[in-house]
């Protein structure tokens, strides 16, 4: 078994976070894949500075010692499709609004939640 490089783990698509703290009154960033990550800054710019050289130290450090380094999440581990379970009462409400829009129920719900995601924007 090859053993993975630094430059590997910073090719990966690493989920970078940054958001406004109104209670710390700066920029607070994190990696969403690692634990126990995070920084500030006054500005997104510098924020994500200081993710960057985090998220380096972050893998040097793991694989200097070993430890198991989370990958994030890839498209090719997903087929599609999930098995969703929810109330009778939902379900009924949940087919006739496809009904009235026209549209199945895996349709609709499809549709909800790629409009949730656009807000999530993640």
């Amino acid at each position: 078994m090859t053993k993975k490089k630094l430059d590997y783990y910073l090719s990966l698509p690493y989920t970078y976070i940054i958001e406004w703290s109104d209670v710390d009154e700066c920029f607070l960033g994190s990696i969403a894949e690692l634990e126990r990550n995070m920084t500030c800054g006054q500005t997104r710019e510098e924020v994500f500075a200081n993710l960057k050289e985090a998220h380096v130290s972050y893998i040097t450090t793991s694989l200097k010692n070993n430890f198991e380094i989370p990958e994030p999440l890839k498209i090719n581990d997903f087929k599609g499709s999930i098995t969703y379970r929810t109330s009778k009462e939902r379900h009924y409400k949940l087919a006739k609004q496809a009904k009235l829009y026209g549209k199945s129920i895996n349709a609709f719900i499809d549709e909800a939640i790629g409009e949730k995601l656009k807000e999530a924007a993640l």
